[in-house]
């Protein structure tokens, strides 16, 4: 599995690269430079490792070296930042 987040503007979507060709994703809408954070998904086979934690830590720091805010709609997403402080510069929830 490649660990690195891929950004895709015009799919308007993150992605993780997984094993045999899946991809987790992290899907937004772009308002200038402010992301809504509205769905994740890693495919059902590859569900309970981790994946989903390492696919929104990696999207935030993507995030965050591009220089842009967000706001999480996403339950999961809202999950995994809830506790962490590090990330409420630029995400809200």
């Amino acid at each position: 599995m490649n660990k690195s987040i891929k950004h895709k503007p015009s799919q308007n979507r993150f992605e993780l690269e997984l094993e045999k060709g899946l991809i987790a994703y992290i899907s937004y809408r772009r308002k200038n430079d402010h992301l809504d954070l509205i769905h994740s998904e890693v495919p059902q086979s590859q569900r309970g490792q981790g994946i989903g934690k390492l696919l929104v830590l990696n999207t935030l720091k993507q995030i965050e070296k591009e220089g842009l805010t967000a706001t999480a709609y996403c339950p999961f997403i809202k999950a995994i930042i809830r506790d962490s402080e590090k990330w409420k510069n630029i995400i809200n929830y």
